[in-house]
């Protein structure tokens, strides 16, 4: 059984990178409807207040650390992450491993012609793979639509990129609806697989800067970006509450 560290309300799974593919995979093997929700400082703050989301994310079958403050936060209350999970890199390593061994994906979400675009790049390093696409911006019957064509078909991960809370919300909803086995938020995923934005150098990812160079290409997040200085100030109090219960 996996261990689950508490940050803030939110459980999140003390897995790695390795871990995290091998236990999708066996979602995958299973057939049952699972969600795996990646939780960052961004959205364990949001939790706070939307409680919605924070029971979606803690009845997640798979909760993977997504975010460096998630990381540094685990070490400063003991529990010790090994490291960051992130979303985008397990979305590639499913992808390559879906090639090699006949996973088929749904790409839902981003602007119009985003999903399919990320689909085609996609395809040119891994041609085997199955993909169907649509866009995020539904109305009624676009997502009845959506809803008929997942369930018609085999598909084994659904990548939902809303943003959040909506992507989580909208899997929560429907995914023990759909023949599928896997549900996962993936945020602005598509963008990058589309290559319409791009992910930090290694150096930049290693030092915990991935958000800076994030802001500077979407300089729209900075409002966003308040929720990192309320992060920390919940994990410090935190960190005091503990230290204070073992006097």
């Amino acid at each position: 059984m996996r261990e689950r560290i508490n940050i803030l309300g939110v459980f999140i799974d003390h897995v790695n990178q390795s871990e995290a593919i091998n236990k999708i995979e066996e979602f995958i093997q299973n057939q049952d409807s699972n969600l795996v929700v990646t939780p960052n400082a961004e959205m364990i703050i949001r939790a706070q207040q939307d409680k919605e989301l924070k029971k979606i994310l803690n009845s997640a079958q798979l909760s993977i650390p997504d975010g460096a403050g998630v990381v540094l936060a685990s070490k400063l209350l003991k529990y010790n992450l090994e490291e960051r999970v992130a979303g985008v890199d397990v979305v590639e390593e499913l992808l390559a491993r879906g090639n090699q061994k006949g996973y088929s994906f749904y790409f839902l979400g981003g602007k119009p012609g985003v999903a399919e675009e990320a689909k085609n790049k996609v395809k040119e390093k891994y041609p085997n793979l199955k993909i169907r696409t649509h866009h995020g911006y539904l109305n009624a019957s676009l997502e009845a639509k959506v809803l008929d064509e997942i369930g018609q078909n085999r598909v084994d991960i659904l990548l939902v990129g809303m943003g959040v809370p909506l992507q989580e919300k909208w899997l929560n909803k429907h995914l023990d609806l759909l023949n599928v086995a896997v549900g996962i938020g993936v945020g602005g995923s598509f963008d990058i697989l589309a290559e319409k934005k791009t992910r930090a150098p290694k150096l930049m990812q290693k030092i915990h800067l991935e958000w800076l160079y994030r802001l500077a290409q979407e300089p729209e997040r900075l409002g966003r970006m308040s929720s990192i200085p309320k992060f920390i100030y919940r994990i410090v109090q935190e960190k005091i509450r503990k230290l204070n219960k073992l006097k």
